[in-house]
């Protein structure tokens, strides 16, 4: 008999950005605190690739060890945000 596995949903962010995703990393993920977060605001996010475009590349910079400022990440947020609604 096979020793059953956990079964990992794909990445929600990643298919909503990329239109592909790996398996869900669970507490490996930068986005994990006793589930993950951004499931509350998947179906704002499924209408906004480009936030979740952000939300990944800012995942990967944490997980590769880079510290992000949160001033930086929120002037990242603004700029998609402003291009969206086309403000200068």
């Amino acid at each position: 008999m096979k020793p059953q596995r956990e079964h990992r949903p794909l990445c929600t962010i990643e298919l909503i950005a990329e239109g592909h995703a790996e398996r869900c990393r669970g507490e490996e993920c930068a986005f994990w605190e006793r589930g993950c977060v951004l499931a509350r605001v998947e179906t704002q996010l499924a209408d906004r690739p480009e936030v979740a475009r952000v939300l990944v590349d800012l995942r990967r910079e944490l997980e590769a060890g880079r510290e992000i400022a949160l001033e930086e990440a929120h002037m990242r947020f603004a700029h998609v945000l402003n291009e969206d609604d086309a403000i200068d």
